[in-house]
């Protein structure tokens, strides 16, 4: 009896993973984006290009730094487009747009009764991507708790939903990107250093229009 009861919890498990994966794809208008839409002339672009198609195959974590309006989704979707992973899910979270408090069960889910308002089980954004890509959008907003739960996805590929104390493994590609000066927030103490060296194993940096006079239309 016990095996058998695993055996439905497992595809329980399963076919809410599925829905919630479903409800995500329909709820992001599936833009296609093409590698041909970044364009430009200048020289700054063509070596971000060139560097982009040199890690998009790999597995490794990318963050990438720029302005706010420069392109940084695009990028993400390109890496995604060019990788393994592309027949997989591209999952958005936008850091800055979410409450501190609700951050983390966006991100790792929440079960049943968690906290008040946890009226039913919730699948996060990291279990809907997993074997695809999550792009955090603004990763420098994330508060310090859920940067440490974030660490131990990068360092171990698993984390527990909120209000629960069973592992949940995952196999995501993470692309973080942020407009701050991340190494002053270290500084501050609002960022933490470790977790900033395993997310930018391959830092892009995106030139601002400013530094790209050349693509601009006269």
């Amino acid at each position: 009896a016990e095996p058998l009861k695993k055996a439905l919890s497992e595809v329980e498990e399963l076919k809410n993973r599925l829905q919630a994966e479903n409800i995500y794809l329909q709820e992001e208008i599936k833009t296609e984006y093409n590698f041909e839409e970044i364009i430009g002339e200048s020289q700054l672009l063509k070596k971000l290009l060139v560097d982009l198609e040199k890690v998009a195959p790999t597995d490794a974590a990318v963050l990438i730094l720029g302005e706010t309006g420069t392109g940084k989704e695009l990028i993400a979707r390109a890496i995604h487009n060019l990788s393994h992973r592309r027949d997989r899910p591209l999952v958005k979270v936008n850091c800055g747009a979410i409450s501190a408090g609700l951050v983390e069960s966006e991100l790792f889910g929440h079960e049943k009764g968690a906290f008040t308002g946890a009226v039913q089980q919730r699948i996060g954004r990291f279990e809907i991507a997993d074997e695809g890509t999550i792009f955090l959008d603004e990763v420098g907003e994330l508060p310090l708790e859920t940067q440490v739960k974030l660490l131990r996805v990068l360092q171990e590929g698993e984390f527990e939903r909120v209000g629960s104390s069973t592992p949940i493994k995952v196999n995501v590609r993470i692309i973080a990107a942020t407009n701050k000066r991340l190494k002053e927030e270290i500084k501050s103490g609002s960022f933490r250093s470790d977790l900033f060296y395993r997310l930018s194993v391959f830092p892009l940096t995106v030139p601002s229009l400013k530094e790209r006079k050349s693509d601009i239309p006269i």
